[in-house]
């Protein structure tokens, strides 16, 4: 269930909806390595779009830039090989939306499943994502399923 509130949050609430559904395309298909096209997602993006992911994951740092961004789900997907995003719920605001989702992801390293929650907060500008801020609830689970 989504919570939505006016045009823009409809607007922001549909490019995520279409963003998610590239998303785990994407990764299903190996991303880069496995020859996914990043394009599908590339036209949700700002040209100054920005991914942050905190210090203690194994994708952690500032991904800057569309090319950043991509290299961004290209490490994502090498960690990855299966993702889904469920019980997806977003609160809207202005100029963006803070969404709160649980995810079942499977660590292509270690085979490790995690069954989580994340919490995001999403900025946009010209109607394309401008940034991109991820909250683990437990960033240690991520860690140890991928064995760093």
């Amino acid at each position: 269930m989504s919570l939505k509130a006016g045009a823009n949050g409809e607007k922001y609430a549909a490019l995520l909806d279409k963003f998610y559904e590239a998303e785990m395309r994407y990764i299903a298909r190996g991303g880069a390595q496995g020859g996914a096209s990043f394009d599908e997602m590339a036209v949700c993006f700002h040209p100054d779009a920005a991914m942050h992911q905190g210090p203690s994951v194994p994708f952690a740092g500032d991904w800057e830039g569309i090319a950043g961004v991509e290299r961004f789900f290209a490490v994502l997907s090498e960690t990855w090989s299966a993702a889904d995003g469920l019980d997806v719920k977003y609160f809207v605001g202005e100029d963006g939306i803070a969404v709160s989702m649980r995810v079942q992801l499977t660590s292509r390293a270690t085979g490790k499943k995690v069954d989580g929650h994340l919490g995001q907060f999403i900025t946009f500008d010209d109607g394309l994502i401008r940034d991109f801020t991820v909250f683990y609830l437990d960033p240690v689970e991520i860690s140890e399923a991928c064995a760093i």
